[in-house]
């Protein structure tokens, strides 16, 4: 068996691993921003919508460029574009200028460019693992985000409410570890599989056709996009009022809800140590991944009405589990999918997940925003949409699942 950590698979990782050291940074710090000088949970999503928009639709048109256009380049092009880019939004912010609406073009033109990133990552990081080193590889995969939360989301918390221009450094952070992201992506050394199908008029439709096509015959890879699609739908609750619902309590403050992510984030690293170490059989995935299903809505549904030692210990169950569901699924559906098909397949799964958001955002932002419920029970609402849609999908849909998630990879 080939070693995992081949020259093309180290850089992609290292490279994966510094842009979500500034992302996650980012990321906090725009949230944080838009609420701290709107006040409102329905301003919140809105901006969070504007996000996720220009994703969805740069998601579904990007799935047919990708698969015949180097993956490679489109990588490492797009992180030196963002570089630049939050490098003008930090010399913006040390200005003092704010205006919402700008802010929220903004956050528009960063889903635009983080989605074709995102598929084209998504698509080319499959060619770098040896054959029979999938579950591990993306058990790597896995712990890259919440190494990042888990180091940066304490910083940038102490940063935002010690600094006066807190928010403006940590965008200069975020541009300078896109940069470094970008100069180590370009030695990426890869033959990569593409759609290299004759062209024909109006090519874009029929690539988009033969992907619709996929789903025919492939129900279950279509199924795990609606299930996903109905989660995101309880995420966007639970994404959109976790920080509004430490901000606006008389106990806890921004450092405590920093903790809650550092907290998420350790569990998911050692959740990915053990898959990385340890693979559960085949035969047992489906089962697997559908008790877990169970578990983190029940535990996202109910852990914030807890003491704060509880929500810790909860939080890090989460991610623990999370990462448990993530594996599996990624490393099933991507080694199931063709090579030359997975950028219209992966484009296709994101406009689901970002239908899923959307709705999820606007709906509970309008509620929150224009009634009295308490933030907790409106996200226990959210909840149960995801918790409907397991019973509804995968348990229906066994025997599709079952074969994706227990197939041999």
């Amino acid at each position: 068996m080939q070693k995992l950590w081949n020259r093309n698979f180290t850089i992609l990782t290292i490279g994966s691993f510094v842009s979500a050291l500034g992302s996650f940074s980012s990321g906090i710090s725009f949230g944080i921003l838009i609420y701290r000088e709107t006040g409102s949970p329905l301003t919140l999503a809105l901006f969070t919508v504007a996000n996720i928009i220009p994703r969805m639709i740069t998601g579904f048109l990007a799935g047919p460029f990708i698969d015949r256009h180097s993956r490679i380049k489109i990588i490492y092009m797009l992180d030196f574009v963002t570089a630049f880019s939050f490098m003008v939004v930090s010399a913006i912010l040390f200005s003092g200028f704010f205006n919402v609406i700008i802010f929220t073009v903004l956050a528009a033109f960063f889903g635009v460019i983080d989605t074709i990133y995102q598929i084209a990552f998504m698509s080319l990081f499959p060619e770098a693992i040896p054959p029979g080193q999938h579950s591990k590889a993306y058990s790597i995969a896995s712990i890259i985000w919440p190494i990042s939360a888990a180091i940066i989301s304490p910083i940038a918390a102490y940063m935002i409410e010690n600094f006066d221009h807190g928010i403006a450094l940590l965008m200069a952070f975020n541009s300078l570890m896109y940069l470094i992201a970008a100069i180590v992506e370009i030695k990426v050394n890869i033959k990569e599989v593409l759609n290299n199908s004759p062209g024909k008029r109006l090519q874009f439709i029929e690539d988009l056709r033969e992907g619709f096509k996929y789903f025919r015959y492939e129900k279950g890879i279509l199924g795990i996009g609606i299930l996903f699609a109905c989660f995101s739908f309880g995420y966007a609750a639970h994404d959109l009022l976790t920080l509004p619902f430490f901000m606006t309590s008389n106990v806890f403050t921004i450092q405590d809800y920093s903790f809650i992510i550092t907290a998420s984030s350790i569990g998911r690293v050692i959740g990915a140590l053990i898959h990385y170490s340890f693979s559960y059989p085949p035969e047992k995935r489906f089962v697997i991944a559908i008790f877990v299903y169970f578990i983190v809505e029940a535990i996202n549904a109910s852990y914030l009405f807890l003491p704060f030692v509880f929500m810790i210990i909860l939080s890090f169950t989460i991610g623990f589990l999370s990462v448990t569901s993530y594996t599996i699924r990624i490393s099933a559906t991507q080694a199931y999918i063709p090579s030359y098909m997975r950028g219209r397949i992966n484009s296709t799964h994101n406009l689901l997940w970002n239908i899923g958001t959307i709705t999820g955002a606007l709906v509970i932002g309008f509620i929150a925003q224009y009634t009295n419920y308490d933030y907790r029970i409106i996200m226990l609402i959210g909840t149960t949409i995801s918790i409907m849609a397991i019973v509804v999908i995968p348990i229906r849909m066994h025997r599709e699942f079952k074969k994706i998630y227990n197939a041999k990879i």
